[in-house]
């Protein structure tokens, strides 16, 4: 056995250890999981410039809603529920 084998054997791992593969639960309604997003700073468009994108989950089906760049936590919940 050569130095170069040996050194490989004997040497310790720098990677984390390998975890068990988790799958993520299918949601069993529509509406039950979501997703946000946003499109900033779009050519200005009836006094719109972003896009809030509304992703659900199940059915893949994206809703589309007119909104501007400043928007707070509390114009959003507005969007959405509008």
């Amino acid at each position: 056995m050569s130095i170069c084998d040996l050194y490989l054997c004997t040497k310790s791992s720098r990677k984390p250890p390998v975890r068990e593969f988790h799958f993520i639960p299918i949601p069993d309604a529509q509406w039950n999981t979501l997703s946000i997003d946003f499109v900033i700073e779009l050519p200005e468009s009836f006094g719109y410039n972003t896009v809030m994108m509304v992703v659900n989950s199940v059915s893949k089906r994206v809703y589309f809603i007119p909104a501007y760049t400043i928007v707070t936590a509390g114009g959003v919940a507005k969007l959405f529920l509008h």
